[in-house]
Formats: structure tokens, sequence, C-alpha cells
């Protein structure tokens, strides 16, 4: 009996009490679990959204294909993107074995592609309109699936999101995907947004991506010099 009396005894809803707790615990991971990827598809999407510059392409895509039938731009807009998406995944999985050929290093690309990246901003800044196209050309693929959509910006920031071991192939083909479905609706609806935003607002919201990409070029100078410094520490 004093064995029986000296037993602990708990509240009749401990068990509830517990399963609620764990129950909580486990959602909170789950919320935090999903915030984090939330976080890194914003990290590759807004880099890539930036560099491929849809709302720059609109006004060259409207006026180079103003003149021809709706079902003809359809098919124009469908190779551009076609052409750009090919030719940015194509060199995302390439640019490594590039990279090994050639012996340059991560860190070299990115101070490269980031200089790079900073004269086109500011190419783009400081000139009126974009480099010259010819219509007699086959315009889906060339110059509107490249080297205007997959041109030197979105191919340097392809390389330097899937070298990052933070973001890979995985996220980088996400980020590409998730662009090139915006790039495609923007296209889809060239005529409705050009009536409802005109395209002097186009042009000017153009320069202002342009000034992001300044900024995202500067960041990858900055990280790329950074790594070079940290690697010569090391090697020391």
């Amino acid at each position: 009996m004093a064995s029986l009396a000296a037993k602990p005894q708990f509240p009749a809803n401990a068990g509830s009490n517990g399963r609620w707790i764990i129950a909580e615990d486990l959602g909170r991971g789950y919320d935090e679990g999903h915030m984090g990827m939330l976080h890194t598809f914003i990290e590759v999407f807004i880099p890539l959204l930036v560099a491929i510059d849809a709302v720059g392409l609109l006004p060259i895509y409207v006026g180079m294909t103003s003149h021809l039938p709706p079902a003809r731009r359809r098919k124009i807009g469908a190779q551009a993107v076609l052409t750009g998406l090919l030719v940015c995944v194509g060199f995302m999985f390439l640019g490594q074995l590039i990279f090994k050929v050639l012996g340059i290093t991560d860190a070299d690309f990115r101070i490269a592609g980031g200089i790079l990246l900073l004269v086109l901003a500011v190419l783009d800044l400081l000139i009126v309109g974009k480099p010259a196209v010819h219509e007699e050309e086959l315009v889906g693929i060339v110059p509107l699936g490249m080297p205007l959509i997959a041109g030197p910006a979105a191919l340097t920031t392809v390389l330097v999101l899937a070298g990052r071991a933070e973001y890979g192939y995985t996220w980088t083909l996400i980020g590409i995907a998730a662009n090139f479905i915006v790039l495609t609706a923007i296209l889809l609806l060239s005529d409705t947004i050009v009536r409802v935003v005109r395209m002097h607002t186009l042009k000017a919201l153009s320069k202002l991506v342009m000034v992001l990409l300044a900024a995202i070029a500067v960041n990858f100078i900055r990280t790329g010099i950074a790594q070079v410094i940290h690697q010569g520490i090391v090697a020391k």
C-alpha cells in the first residue's frame, strides 16, 4: 500500500498535453523548413530574374513582332523561350567542364563574371536602347533567344549559382524554370501589358532592373575576391 501511495501521480490530461507539445514542435519544424526553402528559392530566383530581364526584353519583342499576326508572334515567343532555356541549362551543366579544361576556378569566374555584368549594366544605363537587331534573321532564335535572353548576364548568373554549394544544380534549375515561366507569361501577355503599362514605363523599369544587376555584379566581385583571399590564407 505504501508503495502504491508513493507512486507519482500525473494529471489526467498529461498524455493529451504531451501530444499537443509534440505536434506543436513538429509544426514549428515544418514551418521553419518551408521558410528556409522559400528563402533559398528567392535567393536563386531574384538574380536570374534581374539577369534575364524580361521587362527589358518586352519592348524589343513587341517592336520586332508588332507587324506580324498573333499566331506568328506566339510562335516567335515560344522559339525565343525554348532557345534561351536550352542554352542556359546546357551552359549550366557544361560550364564546370569548361572550367576544368581551361583551369579556371569558381572565384576566377565569379570575379570576371561580376566585372562583365557590371560593364553590361553600366552600358545599358548610359546607352539608349538595346543592341541592334535584324528582323530578317530567325528572330525567335537570334537575337531574342540568344543573346538577349540567354546572354552574358544570364549565363554568368547561372554558372555562379550552380557553383555554390548551397544552391547547386537543383535549386538553379528550379530558379531557371520559374523565371522562364514568368518570361513566357510576359511574352504571351505582351499586347495587354503594353496597353496597360505603356512603353515608356517599361523602358524605365528596364533601367531600374539594370541598377539591380549592377548591385548583383558588385556582390559577385566582392565574394570572388574574398574567396581568393581565403584560399591564399589557407594555402599558407
